[in-house]
C-alpha cells in the first residue's frame, strides 16, 4: 500500500470510528430519553443534550427522530438476540433450550426492571411497524431463529412453524401482562410450558 493509499486508509478509519461514537452515543440518549419522558416527550433537541451533540451531527446519522427511535428499538433487540443464542447454546438439552426461550422472553413482560423498558418500546414499535415492515420482520426472526434450532433438536416435525407458534403464545402472555393482566409469572410459564411442550411431545 502507497503513502496516499495508508492516509487514505487511516482518514476513513477514523470518520468511521467517530460515526460508530455518535450513533451510540444518539441511540444510548434516545432510550434514557424515551424511559425518562416516554415517546410523546421524546423530542431530538433533548436526545442532544443528552449525548452532548449536536444538530449537525444528528442529521449526519438520521433523517429523522422515527429513524432514530428505530435504531433504539434495533439495538435492544439485537442485544437480547444476542444474549438469548448464547443462552440457549449452554443449555443442557433441546428442552431445556425451549424452557430457557420460554423464560427469557416472558422475563420481558414479568420483571419488572425490564418491562418498563419493554412497554416503552413497544408502544413506538406498533406505531413504527407500518413504516418499517422489513426492519420488523428481522427483528422478529432474530428472535425465533435460535428456538427453531432447539426445535429442530427437540425434535420438532416441523420446527419453523412450531417455533413461531411457541412465540406467538409466549409473546401474548407478555403483552398481557404489560396490559395489566394479574397473571402471575409462574402461572404463564406453566401455561405456555403445557401448551407448547406439552404440545410438541419434546423430552430431550
Amino acid at each position: 500500500m502507497s503513502v496516499s493509499e495508508r492516509v487514505v486508509a487511516r482518514s476513513v478509519d477514523a470518520r468511521r470510528r467517530r460515526a460508530e461514537d455518535e450513533v451510540r452515543a444518539l441511540v444510548d440518549a434516545a432510550l434514557a430519553v424515551l424511559r425518562r419522558r416516554g415517546a410523546a416527550g421524546l423530542t431530538v433537541a433533548e436526545v442532544l443534550t443528552e449525548a452532548g451533540l449536536s444538530t449537525r451531527a444528528f442529521y449526519r446519522h438520521f433523517q429523522s427522530k422515527d429513524e432514530l427511535v428505530l435504531a433504539v428499538y434495533e439495538d435492544e433487540a439485537q442485544r437480547r438476540n444476542a444474549d438469548l443464542a448464547v443462552r440457549l447454546d449452554r443449555a443442557r438439552s433441546p428442552r431445556a433450550a425451549v424452557e430457557t426461550w420460554i423464560d427469557e422472553t416472558l422475563a420481558l413482560g414479568f420483571d419488572p426492571r425490564r418491562a418498563t423498558r419493554t412497554r416503552v418500546l413497544l408502544r413506538e414499535g406498533a406505531r413504527l411497524q407500518a413504516d418499517f415492515p422489513a426492519e420488523f420482520a428481522a427483528i422478529v426472526s432474530g428472535a425465533v431463529a435460535p428456538l427453531e434450532t432447539a426445535l429442530v433438536a427437540l425434535p420438532s416435525p416441523d420446527p419453523e412453524r412450531d417455533a413461531w407458534s411457541v412465540y406467538a403464545v409466549t409473546w401474548e402472555l407478555v403483552q398481557q401482562k404489560l396490559r395489566g393482566a394479574p397473571t402471575t409469572r409462574a402461572d404463564a410459564r406453566a401455561h405456555a410450558l403445557r401448551f407448547c411442550l406439552d404440545g410438541l411431545g419434546g423430552t430431550a
